[in-house]
C-alpha cells in the first residue's frame, strides 16, 4: 500500500509538471533590425584616446538579412535621402562575416554577443601598429526588431 501511495504522487507530480513547447522558434538574425546605438573606441597602447557614441537613427536606419545570406543597409544620408547598400553576408556561431563596407558595417568579421528575438549586439575590432604604438579600434552597434 505505501509503494502505491508513493506512485501515484509521484504519477501527479510528474503529470503536473510544465511542458516545454515543442517547436519555439531559435532566435535568428533573418528580417529587419533597426540601428539604436553605434559606439566607437579607439585605443593606443590599450589606453583609450577616443570614445564616442551615437543614438539619434532614424527609421531608414536598419539592416535587413535574409534567408539567402544577402542583405542589404539601409541609411540616412547628410542630404536627406535613404541609401541602398547591398551585401553578402554568413553567420557561424558567434562570428558574422560580411562582404562589403556599408555605412554601418565594415566589410570584415564581428562578433555577435548578443542575439535575442528582440536584440542583435554585434562587435568590430581592428588593429595596426604605426610610428612605434599600437592601435586598436573597437566598434560596438546594438540593434532591435523595432
Amino acid at each position: 500500500m505505501r509503494y502505491f501511495l508513493i506512485a501515484i504522487i509521484a504519477l501527479i507530480s510528474f503529470s503536473a509538471c510544465k511542458k516545454e513547447r515543442e517547436g519555439s522558434p531559435a532566435a535568428t538574425i533573418l528580417g529587419k533590425w533597426y540601428l539604436k546605438k553605434y559606439r566607437t573606441r579607439t585605443f593606443r597602447n590599450d589606453l583609450v584616446v577616443r570614445d564616442t557614441s551615437r543614438l539619434d537613427f532614424m527609421e531608414n536606419d536598419f539592416e535587413l538579412f535574409n534567408g539567402d545570406g544577402s542583405g542589404y543597409t539601409s541609411n540616412n544620408t547628410p542630404a536627406g535621402e535613404t541609401a541602398i547598400i547591398e551585401y553578402n553576408y554568413t553567420l557561424t556561431g558567434e562570428r558574422l562575416i560580411i562582404s562589403r563596407n556599408t555605412p554601418a558595417f565594415y566589410a570584415g568579421t564581428y562578433m555577435v554577443s548578443v542575439l535575442t528575438s528582440d536584440s542583435l549586439k554585434v562587435s568590430y575590432e581592428s588593429s595596426t601598429f604605426f610610428s612605434g604604438y599600437y592601435f586598436k579600434g573597437l566598434d560596438e552597434l546594438v540593434f532591435s526588431r523595432k
